[in-house]
């Protein structure tokens, strides 16, 4: 609830405090005393766009402050100004800044905050109903957002039913559409792939197998060329039958019997003789290996060049799916996993046509079980409705919700449309066309008492809901806002004293000229200036003495009907 309100420089308004109690609070005054700043005041706090124009002429700026006790179980609001940094720790602070020139600044809980925050903060904890409020009834979302909201568990756990039936079959829905578009060019890829499989499984390629083919054709296209270098290595190492010069080994052992006939004599000498044993070891093994080399020759697991170029080019053939046989062999890899993925593809799309059709099953179901719940609702609703209107000098007026079925969307498969009769000849008609904004009003009322029924907000605002309506249907108005008021805070702008009369606090907006310019100030009153200022509303003057017994007569006639409703 709302438990203070400062206002600084606004229109007619220098200052002003008004503290806020629980109940019904009425606000009243003379025409043009600034009764509409204090909705103004009100409205910045919740988000309202700001206009300059607003600011006192001989002011540089406007302010308006509000205190807002919070529930001690925590709250949206609370949430929401904590997530925008400020503090919200069981009331929230909200300031509305409005210079004359330049931006205007918003804070919530001590913290300069973006105006939606305000927006947020003030949509869960005030309900405003003015003539500028009229126009969310006149809206188709807002229409069906206010039935959904009448539904209870039972609207929450059908819309919730309908919006899975709905993501499903809109995924379906996409999903299916994606696959028809790129039919032709999965089946081009798929082409593809299968014939890179085959051909890549036709030549069958062994890792490192061109590394080595490589190497195999190099020592094959050079033959004659090693073979006439190895054996002359051979023979330089080992002699030849068919040269006599003396070989190497020979030469390595004649050194030999020379160095040990001296390493009799003298023993530094065995270290050198132990290398040219070495040496004689070594050049034998290598010998033996250039003859095994030689007499292997051209063999290389039985390929001759020709065989090993063909199988090359054959590898070669490969090359447009990697640049070398690594790249060919992951490619492979890759490819098979792809195919089988597009392959599942085609698979799900042949299937899809029974797919989608049980999921357009399960969203019709869905939307028929969310359209018989809002109907349900509404025809309840509207009959409650139908009780407060007639008591509020709307005997022949009705109220509608039209529910229709219409083309699945994400709310529901329903058209959902509020429509209003005035009177019971006239033919039921969209209410934005065929309300008047004092029957809006007494409607945005009537809704408001029955939701009261079953749920409660914390501050309700109406601005003139009374607009043109008098007498006994004023007295019933009255009697509703003092009834909604038992479960929330209510303040209600009026200028009848039959509603007034029924105020648990009673504000006066009132104006004087100090020469300045006009100046209005913002009091509460009780005992005799309470009655002084509903027998001016009665009346047009505050000192007739048969206004002043009326206006008695009408406290006392409300503050035993609030003891009798709120006993109940």
């Amino acid at each position: 609830m709302i438990s203070s309100i400062g206002i600084e420089n606004l229109g007619v308004i220098t200052s002003a405090h008004i503290d806020l109690g629980t109940g019904l609070t009425a606000v009243t005054g003379e025409t043009g005393a600034g009764k509409t700043m204090f909705i103004t005041a009100l409205d910045l706090l919740t988000g309202a766009r700001a206009d300059s124009s607003a600011v006192r002429r001989d002011a540089d700026r406007a302010t308006v402050e509000g205190v807002f006790a919070l529930p001690a179980g925590g709250s949206q609001a609370a949430e929401r100004i904590e997530e925008a940094g400020g503090d919200a720790d069981g009331e929230a602070v909200l300031t509305r800044m409005l210079p004359r020139e330049g931006r205007a600044r918003a804070t919530a809980g001590g913290r300069t905050v973006p105006l939606g925050v305000l927006k947020d903060v003030g949509a869960d904890l005030v309900s405003m109903h003015g003539q500028s409020e009229q126009l969310t009834l006149r809206g188709q979302a807002q229409q069906r957002a206010l039935l959904d909201a009448l539904a209870g568990e039972a609207g929450r756990s059908a819309r919730d039913a309908y919006t899975s039936a709905f993501d499903a079959h809109r995924a379906l829905t996409a999903e299916h559409a994606r696959l028809e578009e790129t039919r032709s060019e999965r089946a081009a890829r798929m082409h593809f792939l299968r014939t890179a499989l085959e051909a890549i499984d036709e030549v069958r390629p062994v890792p490192g197998e061109d590394a080595e083919l490589t190497a195999l054709a190099a020592r094959l296209g050079a033959a004659e060329e090693l073979q006439q270098s190895v054996g002359r290595a051979h023979d330089l190492l080992l002699g030849s039958e068919w040269d006599d010069a003396q070989s190497a080994t020979a030469l390595i052992a004649q050194a030999a019997e020379s160095l040990g006939r001296a390493g009799a004599v003298d023993e530094t000498l065995s270290g050198a003789m132990e290398a040219l044993d070495d040496i004689a070891v070594r050049l034998a093994d290598t010998g033996a290996d250039l003859s095994s080399y030689l007499a292997g020759f051209g063999d290389d697991e039985g390929q001759s060049l020709e065989q090993t170029e063909e199988r090359r080019a054959l590898l070669g053939s490969l090359s447009a799916y990697g640049e070398d046989l690594d790249a060919v062999l992951a490619f492979e890899e890759q490819a098979g996993a792809e195919l089988l993925d597009l392959e599942n593809s085609e698979a799900s799309l042949g299937d899809m046509d029974t797919r989608l059709e049980e999921a357009a099953q399960a969203l019709t179901q869905a939307g028929e079980a969310l359209r018989a719940v809002r109907r349900r609702t509404a025809e309840d609703f509207c009959a409650q409705v139908g009780e407060e209107l007639a008591a509020l000098a709307m005997p022949h007026a009705s109220l509608e919700f039209a529910v229709e079925e219409a083309t699945p969307a994400a709310h529901g498969a329903d058209d959902v449309r509020l429509l209003f009769r005035s009177h019971t000849a006239a033919d039921p008609t969209d209410i934005g066309r065929s309300a008047s904004g004092g029957e809006l009003s007494r409607v945005m009322l009537a809704i408001e008492v029955v939701r009261a029924r079953t749920e409660t907000f914390p501050t309700f605002v109406f601005d003139e809901v009374d607009a043109g309506v008098g007498g006994a249907a004023a007295v019933e108005i009255g009697r509703r806002l003092a009834r909604l008021a038992t479960s929330s805070q209510v303040i209600v702008v009026t200028h009848l004293p039959q509603v007034a009369a029924w105020a648990d606090h009673h504000l006066v907006v009132r104006k004087t000229d100090e020469g300045t310019g006009a100046v209005s100030g913002v009091r509460e009153l009780a005992g005799e200036e309470r009655t002084q200022e509903l027998a001016r509303m009665l009346a047009g003057m505050s000192d007739s003495a048969s206004a002043r017994a009326h206006a008695e007569e009408l406290v006392r006639d409300a503050d035993a009907s609030k003891t009798g409703f709120r006993r109940d």
